[in-house]
């Protein structure tokens, strides 16, 4: 499921909730489809140039949108990652200057079968724009559906293609699915590297996280809420791409027991045109002091942010979280590039409590242009 978190904190806890309740149900019926181990299967999502491109949830149905905002007005298709691009609805609605907006979808036939109602939001602190609310059928019959989108940052010009696959596991003694949805690229130099990588990090977790369930008891399953499974769920966002460089945050969701899921990220970021993943000091010059820099804009950032209802300051990274924006390797080791700035992502708890959820700081490549390689990434997207 391609749940993903908006570090707005007025929304996360309602965000967390839901991905707890849908996770249930969608690990639960792909379990049941996959009894015999891990399945591969070739997804649908091959980016569609043009438009802003979302990838997202109506429940536990995933779905590929793209839109086009002219003024007041919204048009678009998309389609179920289940049914497949040949099975496109089609989109037309309304959005108002706040992102509010109201989308009817039509067949093929040009009758209407549901419509949306949700906001368009423009997070500064996001690499792309997401889209939140609640689908209904016809003339809001019915019980309506929450759903959740983000922006995929694509530009590819002609040469590789993003095409969604996804690996599905169960291990019923233990009460366990495993499902993941990863990008595979097709077409373009040196995707056969990006490739194997974003592969080889999914079945390492997925190897670890049966590692670790197999240490559970009976007693812990018995203990599990009823009609609940422990799971993994492996999501991604692909926050930049161009034929030169992807980027991509993959999300951990996992149930172990407990009164809520787990959130973990790890991204990679992969040089095409060298055919090699990128670490984070490769974007600076040789012995600048770039973790001591991006901990104190990040440090400042987080602590400046206040609850958008109340004004009140949050206090992230403050006291009992201070530990998790230092200026060591492993908090910054999630990053992106993305078209705004340098992306780093800090898991829950991290520099926050879990009711916040995690947090994300984007430094914009203006502010590290002293210390950025003269010839690297980040001069690249500076232009």
């Amino acid at each position: 499921m391609n749940v993903k978190y908006n570090s707005n904190v007025a929304r996360v806890p309602a965000l967390l909730m839901l991905a707890f309740v849908l996770c249930a149900s969608n690990f639960n019926a792909g379990a049941a489809n996959n009894p015999n181990g891990a399945v591969e299967v070739a997804g649908l999502g091959a980016a569609q140039s043009g438009g802003t491109h979302f990838k997202g949830n109506i429940s536990e149905a995933r779905f590929e949108m793209v839109l086009w905002r002219e003024g007041g007005e919204l048009r678009g298709s998309y389609y179920y990652d289940k049914s497949g691009s040949a099975n496109r609805l089609t989109l037309r609605g309304k959005i108002e200057a706040d992102g509010s907006f109201t989308m009817q979808e039509f067949d093929s036939a040009g009758r209407q079968t549901g419509e949306f109602k949700g906001k368009w939001t423009d997070d500064p602190n996001e690499a792309g724009a997401s889209l939140d609310g609640e689908w209904r059928k016809p003339g809001g019959s019915g019980e309506g559906q929450s759903f959740f989108a983000y922006e995929q940052m694509v530009s590819f010009t002609g040469g590789p293609q993003i095409v969604d696959r996804q690996l599905k596991e169960s291990v019923k003694p233990k009460r366990l699915d495993l499902t993941a949805e990863y990008p595979e690229l097709t077409g373009g130099a040196n995707v056969a590297g990006f490739n194997q990588l974003v592969k080889s990090g999914v079945t390492s977790s997925f190897a670890d996280f049966k590692k670790q369930m197999a240490q559970l008891t009976a007693e812990d399953i018995k203990s599990l809420p009823g009609g609940m499974n422990n799971y993994m769920d492996i999501s991604y966002n692909v926050e930049y791409a161009d034929d030169d460089l992807i980027s991509v945050k993959f999300l951990e969701d996992t149930f172990e027991g407990g009164a809520h899921p787990n959130q973990n990220y790890y991204t990679v970021t992969y040089d095409l045109k060298q055919g090699r993943e990128l670490k984070l000091s490769d974007l600076f010059r040789p012995g600048a002091k770039y973790l001591a820099f991006v901990s104190d804009y990040a440090t400042r950032d987080l602590q400046s942010r206040k609850d958008p209802d109340s004004g009140e300051n949050l206090g992230l990274a403050q006291d009992t979280f201070a530990d998790g924006a230092k200026p060591e390797a492993e908090n910054y080791a999630r990053w992106n590039i993305t078209k705004k700035g340098l992306m780093f992502t800090f898991d829950p708890y991290q520099v926050a409590a879990y009711a916040y959820g995690p947090q994300t700081v984007i430094i914009p490549y203006a502010k590290l242009k002293d210390i950025a390689r003269p010839d690297g990434v980040i001069a690249r997207m500076s232009k």
